[in-house]
């Protein structure tokens, strides 16, 4: 095609193929494998972080099973004293651990004196409020080891306890306690 200021035919110059485009393809496949190998290496880390974790907290439950003072507490009193059972809200709270932040999710339940078809909100806040004031004072360490639970369970029953007169509390049942590392 002849230019029409010249008259001469313009000298078209064939694109290079491929450079750009093969660079363009390399940078997306290796952003590609970097998300991918990204993805399998935070997977993996997450999963054996869980794994040991869950190895840690079964040999801890494995080993207050076999103790005898993860039975009852030295200081509660027998079963033939509750009259009925209150099951609190889960408390989550964090330790008093100084290097690491450590939670603790724990779910107890009261063996009260009297029988009551509806526990009193009052009763419960301030039973819940003088446990957290005992747990949140403990590190990780301390309630971990079946002596630490037990001395945990102890000093839950005395603020407790102290916290309430009517109905009388007798005893602390942990149903459900996990420590998160």
């Amino acid at each position: 095609m002849p230019d029409e200021r010249t008259d001469q035919p313009i000298e078209e110059t064939p694109a290079e193929p491929g450079k750009k485009k093969g660079r363009g393809k390399k940078l997306i496949i290796l952003f590609l494998l970097l998300l991918v190998v990204g993805t399998g290496g935070t997977g993996g880390f997450y999963y054996w972080r869980h794994r040991a974790g869950a190895k840690t907290q079964a040999a801890i439950e494995a080993k207050d099973k076999k103790s005898p003072t993860a039975k009852h507490a030295a200081d509660q009193s027998s079963d033939a004293d509750i009259k009925e059972v209150v099951e609190l809200q889960p408390f989550i709270v964090n330790l008093a651990d100084q290097n690491e932040n450590r939670y603790l999710r724990m779910t107890i339940s009261l063996g009260v004196g009297e029988s009551t078809e509806k526990a009193d909100p009052i009763f419960t806040t301030k039973i819940r409020n003088a446990i957290l004031g005992t747990i949140t004072n403990k590190t990780s360490d301390q309630v971990l080891t079946v002596e630490g639970k037990a001395a945990l369970r102890k000093e839950m029953l005395e603020a407790a306890r102290n916290a309430v007169d009517k109905p009388e509390v007798h005893a602390i049942y942990i149903t459900d306690f996990i420590v998160q590392m």
